[in-house]
């Protein structure tokens, strides 16, 4: 590969229950931003590329709202119904294939419900979940997002491979480092966590993701307008994709990683990433409970479970805005590698990793990618 891609520019905001911005403005002054920190005009960006879903937004085709508002006026133009770090990748086939020299994604996560309270926001993203299993054909009674996730851990904690004092204690230090950061809960303790409210057996309300709005923007670049652009925040190393089973198959509760292993392994081939504990230093994962985590950095090869190398942003259990969730993963992994120093007098990497919770661990789909410092 010839091409290199880089990451020269991000913005990232919660979205307060109280803004008097509308969606479109919302993602007008994320964009802006964005570009004004990459030192790229509009006029250069080739292809905008948006990640939303009607059903969340509201309307029925948010696209033509939100389009002009993400760099897509009068330009090329689409949407991925689906994570952002989906949409990234997307963008980057653009670029990867000398189509387009620079490119904008758009993640943006705000229901038109009237609240950002989390449990609200967290309810109504259930509904949509529900939706999401195949009505005619393979929609299990009751069947959802959080239901999937409660299954796991109950079957991880009768066999043993879970303990839920352990699950409790790492959920806790995950919503305490995020509170001081971009997280959307309060420090919290194991006991806080073990004492909260049960959602679905035997998963407690702060050992789910937290619930919460907001609008992320990556501006990627290739080459030589990235290096001519104000300096490059990080290179894209690697990339990797793969989507878990459907319901009608065991794999999806028997080896919930196995997308995120095969996605891993695409992404650091590409990287030359041969040994990933030695060779990254930091790893943002989307660890949708505390239960995953183990299977999560096992199938991402990343032995290291020290809370200063995995989720030092808190990770999901501090903020976790739905679809857009793949934008702060890769701002907050993109922030980490343009650290200087990484480890061994090497050059800093980090890995960003995303899975849509849409129907939750079934057919959702695993996206890696390896950040490098420049």
């Amino acid at each position: 590969m010839s091409t290199e891609v880089f990451v020269v520019g991000s913005s990232w905001r919660n979205v307060p229950e109280d803004t008097d911005l509308q969606l479109d403005e919302l993602v007008f002054e994320a964009v802006s931003e964005a570009l004004r920190s990459a030192g790229i005009t509009r006029h250069q960006v080739g292809i905008s590329v948006i990640s939303s879903l009607d059903l969340y937004d509201g309307r029925s085709i948010s696209n033509a709202l939100t389009a002009p508002a993400a760099a897509g006026y009068l330009g090329d133009e689409l949407r991925v119904e689906g994570d952002v770090m989906a949409a990234t990748y997307v963008a980057l086939a653009a670029l990867v294939a000398n189509q387009v020299d620079v490119a904008v994604v758009t993640g943006l996560h705000v229901p038109e419900i009237a609240t950002s309270e989390e449990r609200r926001l967290a309810g109504f993203r259930e509904q949509v979940s529900n939706y999401t299993f195949d009505a005619h054909l393979d929609r299990p009674v009751g069947m959802s997002s959080q239901v999937t996730l409660g299954m796991h851990a109950a079957s991880r904690l009768q066999s043993g491979q879970a303990d839920l004092s352990e699950m409790a204690a790492r959920a806790a230090a995950d919503i305490s480092r995020g509170s001081t950061r971009r997280g959307v809960r309060s420090a919290a303790s194991a006991a806080d966590v073990a004492s909260a409210p049960t959602v679905v057996t035997p998963l407690t309300e702060l050992m789910l993701p937290a619930a919460s709005t907001g609008v992320g923007v990556l501006v990627l670049a290739a080459d030589v307008v990235a290096r001519r652009s104000l300096p490059p925040i990080t290179r894209i190393a690697g990339w990797g994709m793969a989507t878990a089973p459907r319901s009608s198959s065991p794999g999806w509760l028997d080896d919930p990683a196995a997308a995120t292993r095969r996605a891993a392994e695409q992404a650091y081939a590409l990287a030359g990433i041969t040994n990933a504990a030695e060779q990254i230093d930091i790893v943002e994962m989307t660890d949708l409970t505390p239960a995953l985590s183990p299977e999560l950095l096992a199938a991402l090869a990343f032995a290291d479970t020290k809370p200063e190398r995995v989720n030092p942003s808190g990770g999901v259990r501090a903020n976790f805005p739905g679809i857009a969730n793949g934008a702060l993963r890769l701002i907050e992994a993109t922030e980490a590698a343009s650290r200087d120093g990484g480890r061994n007098g090497e050059k800093r990497r980090s890995v960003a990793h995303s899975m849509d919770d849409l129907s939750g661990l079934v057919t959702s789909t695993a996206t890696v990618f390896v950040l490098e410092e420049v």
